[in-house]
This record gives C-alpha cells, structure tokens and sequence, in this order.
C-alpha cells in the first residue's frame, strides 16, 4: 500500500518524460521541415523568414497594358527596378537574368519564370523605347513603369528604392540611383526573397531552378 503512490508518481514522471520528448522530436520534424522549404539547397537566394503579402497597384507595360497583382499570380517572377539610362548596373543585371532565362531553357525547364523590369524613370522609359530596351536583352522580358506616386506605393511596400539625381544644366541628363536586388515573387503574388547585387547567371539559375522544382 506504501508503494502504490511511489509507484503511481514514478509512473507520472516517466508519462511527462515520454511526452516531452514526442513532443519534442515533433516540433522538430515541424521546424526543420518549414526550415527546408525556406531555405532549400540555395547558393545566392535570400529568402524571407515568411513570404509577404503585397498590396494591389497599378502599373503599366511598355505595350500599353494594364500590370497589376494579378499579373504577378500563377508563376514565379524575378523583378528588378531601375532605368534604361543606367549606365552599368541595369545592363549587366538583366544581362544575368537573359543568360540565366537561356539557361533554364535548355535545361528543358517545364514553367519558365517570368521577368519584370520596373523603370523608376517614367519621364524617359514609356511605350517603344522601354520595349526596346527590354527587348535587347530578352523578348519575354517585361517591362513596366507607371506614375512615380504608383511606383512610389509599389517600391515602398518592397523595400526597393530610389532617388532622382538633379539635372545637369547644360545637357538636362540626370541619374537615378537604385536597389540593386533582383527580387523574387512566388506564384501567390508574395515577395519570397531576393537576390543581392553582383549575383551570376549560375546561382540565379541553379536557385531558380532548385525552388520551382
């Protein structure tokens, strides 16, 4: 009789010891399952801790067409905001995403991801010549631009920004300074991570690959 509550609390511990410890490797099988998805076999790719929600905007193509949320839905996109005047970093970035884009081609990628370039510079990147521009580095590549109070909301809410250099007296040129990330948007329409400045077409193509898969 002197042994059965010894014996009862022994068995208690021994429940809460067994408890813990399920719990313990359920959590985490959880956590490093949820790590795996984020993170994957990545080389350049930065992705957010929780991919974030983007509010609706309005924008347009260089065709003239209407670019909203919706257009960002049922495909991975890769965009990169900046100017056709730029004189180093637009061109070679878009350069990587054009090689990277030939690349994943050929290796007989089922759902290519769609790529957007935003002008930050509508005054001098509308209709033709930001086809143009685009075009020179890839014909799928779109571009896009809008009133700078639309680009303004849309760059806000993804961390992406820029200023408008003073205009040269004599000639009338200005600079715009930029972001330099290459962001990712997954099929929902939510920012899922980005690629830092200098990145090569390899690492775009091997972590393009490796989450679309």
């Amino acid at each position: 009789m002197n042994q059965m509550p010894g014996f009862r609390t022994q068995n208690g511990r021994i429940f809460i010891i067994i408890a813990i410890a399920v719990a313990a490797i359920a959590g985490g099988i959880v956590v490093s399952s949820n790590l795996m998805q984020r993170t994957l076999d990545l080389r350049e790719a930065r992705l957010f801790p929780q991919a974030r929600h983007v509010d609706e905007f309005q924008l347009e193509t260089a065709a003239g067409e209407s670019f909203t949320r919706s257009d960002l839905e049922g495909r991975w996109t890769l965009l990169f905001a900046g100017f056709t005047n730029c004189p180093d970093i637009c061109p070679d970035t878009l350069a990587v995403l054009a090689q990277s884009m030939r690349d994943l081609d050929m290796m007989r990628q089922e759902t290519l991801p769609q790529v957007v370039f935003l002008s930050v510079d509508p005054e001098r990147d509308q209709g033709e010549h930001l086809a143009e521009y685009v075009r020179w580095f890839h014909d799928d590549f779109i571009g896009v631009t809008g009133d700078l109070e639309e680009i303004d909301r849309f760059t806000r809410q993804l961390g992406l920004v820029y200023f408008h250099e003073e205009a040269d007296e004599e000639t009338g040129f200005y600079n715009v300074d930029h972001s330099a990330s290459i962001l990712i948007i997954d099929p929902e329409g939510r920012l899922y991570g980005r690629f830092g400045p200098a990145v090569t077409s390899e690492d775009v193509t091997a972590d393009v690959f490796a989450l679309t898969r």
